[in-house]
């Protein structure tokens, strides 16, 4: 209905052009507004862009009434009255509010909000004042109590030409102040509106048989450029339908002329002709797409040969670096961009950086996704929303494979340096801690056993000493074994070792509740996370909350045992910078191929580990 409509309202106003009959230098500029605004809004309102500029552009149809009205105003009052006014919303609102909302359909910034209010209310006053105040020329609906407002529609129109004025210079420094692809749309949309805006005022300074042309010119120009920006550089995402339209509309015109000059071959003509048609569709099909692609693209490759060819070089490999630098080179050669840059990983950890060109200000980002997982971002300085989240998507798989690849080469790094670290640690500890301890046994040993014969009293002071040193090495194996894994886990379980660790907690005036699921038959890794994270997260809430409160929940999935620790304490700062606390406990739950999450709000902070069971002993 939104599509029949839009396109009825465009259809309308031709027929209303037409049915006014010759222009007239009063009408001229509205005809031509009608005409060149209305398929640019019947077009925007059927495709769901451009927001209210599609609107504002089907409203241009009123010019279209003027016009008939102005013909036909002699056979009924009401024409009269239509012709009186109706042609002021459709000039006064392209003239302000749409210069402040192309091409987005917005406004720039709030800053405009009053601009736009004053240029809605002046229009409505305008209008209502040029519909009811009586006039020079009769007006059939005048109301007479308001004619003293007369002088009100010069002040009106004043007003609304520093508004429009204040539009155009704003948009002139959107286009200044822009980069990029919306630079260049917003050059040919600023190039129109500067002609509409000569044009307009132009039969108030110059002479009307010059004025009139210029005028009609000035009117298309501001749609034209906006249909250049369209057709140039892709705004409203218009290349594939504006494509396969010039394609398959030269193509039947094309064909059209072979029949043509075959029809009148001697003979059987129509199947000569027929033939003739039948064996140049195809290639005359190919050569028009290339050269549509050529007209809409430019210098830029072709969007759906860059796809196809990013797709045989992604089914052609599987090295992660390889497969990142396929669609790097594929953006390249779509958008021309001065800059790209492709990331997979999160921003703060990347593991995989790709950059061509030299760096820039990033105009337009997007994310790289797949099945609802965020993979990473593709950043450049140019280009078009539509043809990069098309190579985003045709890449969306080879990329999600090459993100867990690289996420699991990376775990297994990490894995490999937490192995050797410990390595380092537990032979620096038994270096420094425990071999000096025996040794010195050792020496212990040899002196009491030269002094027992001799001296039974030096004998016996040095055996006391040696029980000291043998108490002291099994201290230094207690730490070592408590570094490796905790001794309440070993000796208690994950679900009572988790109820000792939090009643030790209630010295310090803070609450603890804890709920256990079933856990027996939990790995030992697993066991070890799930109690180390609840650890800390109990920790950090004591810390740095000031909780009074907190609670531990331990359930368990065919799949997964998840652990959640909430508190009623202050929350995370904002922006929330993980620390070491965090950052540890979020990796060793990365390691077992779990995920961490944590929320904060009123109040206090929640955290959810779920870990992967893996194999249960």
């Amino acid at each position: 209905m939104r599509v029949g409509l839009a396109w009825g309202v465009f259809g309308l106003a031709c027929v209303l052009a037409v049915a006014g009959g010759p222009l007239t230098a009063r009408t001229a500029q509205d005809v031509a507004i009608a005409l060149s605004f209305t398929p640019l809004g019947a077009y925007l309102v059927a495709r769901r862009a451009g927001g209210a500029v599609g609107p504002l552009c089907l409203m241009a149809a009123l010019g279209a009434v003027a016009h008939a009205a102005e013909r036909y105003g002699g056979h009924a009052d009401v024409l009269r009255w239509l012709a009186r006014w109706v042609w002021a919303p459709p000039l006064l609102s392209i003239g302000s509010v749409l210069l402040l909302l192309v091409p987005e359909g917005r406004l720039p910034s709030p800053r405009w909000r009053p601009v736009a209010a004053v240029a809605v209310a002046g229009i409505t006053v305008f209008t209502v004042l040029l519909a009811f105040v009586p006039g020079p020329v009769g007006n059939p609906y005048a109301v007479k109590a308001l004619r003293p407002l007369e002088l009100g529609l010069p002040i009106a129109l004043g007003v609304l030409a520093l508004i429009s004025i204040s539009c155009m210079a704003g948009l002139v420094v959107r286009t200044v102040r822009a980069t990029g692809q919306p630079r260049l749309q917003l050059l040919w949309i600023c190039s129109g509106g500067v002609a509409f805006a000569v044009g307009s005022f132009s039969d108030s300074v110059l002479p009307g048989a010059v004025a009139v042309p210029l005028t009609a010119a000035g009117t298309f120009a501001l749609p034209a450029g906006i249909a250049l920006a369209m057709l140039r550089h892709d705004l409203y995402e218009t290349g594939p339908l504006l494509r396969a339209f010039l394609t398959y509309g030269l193509l039947a015109l094309v064909l059209a002329g072979v029949f043509a000059l075959l029809a009148p071959i001697p003979g059987d003509a129509n199947a000569v002709a027929a033939a003739g048609v039948a064996l140049a569709a195809e290639p005359t099909r190919r050569f028009l797409g290339r050269t549509t692609g050529r007209i809409l693209y430019g210098g830029r490759a072709d969007p759906r040969e860059a796809a196809a060819r990013l797709a045989e070089r992604l089914a052609a490999t599987s090295v992660p670096d390889e497969i990142v630098a396929a669609l790097a080179e594929a953006v390249t050669d779509v958008t021309r961009t001065p800059y790209l840059r492709v990331r997979l990983g999160p921003e703060d950890d990347p593991l995989k950086v790709i950059e061509r060109g030299e760096p820039r200000p990033v105009a337009l980002t997007v994310p790289l996704s797949f099945q609802g997982e965020a993979l990473g971002s593709l950043d450049v300085a140019q280009g078009s929303p539509w043809m990069l989240r098309r190579l985003a998507l045709q890449a969306g798989a080879a990329l999600a494979a090459a993100h867990r690849q690289m996420a699991l080469q990376h775990s297994r790094l990490l894995l490999v340096t937490a192995r050797e670290e410990e390595r380092r640690r537990i032979s620096r500890d038994l270096h420094d801690g425990l071999g000096p301890v025996l040794a010195g046994i050792g020496f212990s040993v040899d002196a009491a056993g030269n002094a027992l014969r001799d001296d039974p009293d030096r004998a016996r002071s040095l055996l006391a000493h040696i029980r000291g040193q043998v108490g002291e090495a099994g201290t230094s194996v207690r730490r070592l074994v408590r570094g490796l894994r905790p001794p309440e886990l070993a000796q208690l379980g994950l679900g009572p070792a988790i109820e000792y660790s939090s009643a030790s907690l209630h010295a310090s005036g803070v609450a603890v509740e804890v709920g256990v699921c079933d856990t027996s038959g939990l790995g030992a890794a697993v066991e070890t996370a799930a109690y180390l994270v609840t650890r800390e997260a109990l920790t950090n809430a004591i810390r740095h909350s000031a909780a009074r409160r907190c609670s531990v929940r331990l359930s368990r999935s065919a799949t997964a045992l998840t652990v959640t620790v909430a508190d009623d304490g202050t929350g995370l700062p904002e922006p929330v910078t993980p620390g070491v606390g965090l950052s540890s406990m979020r990796e060793r739950v990365a390691e077992l191929g779990g995920t961490l999450t944590f929320t904060s709000g009123d109040p206090g902070t929640t955290v959810i580990a779920s870990i992967p069971l893996g194999e249960e002993r």
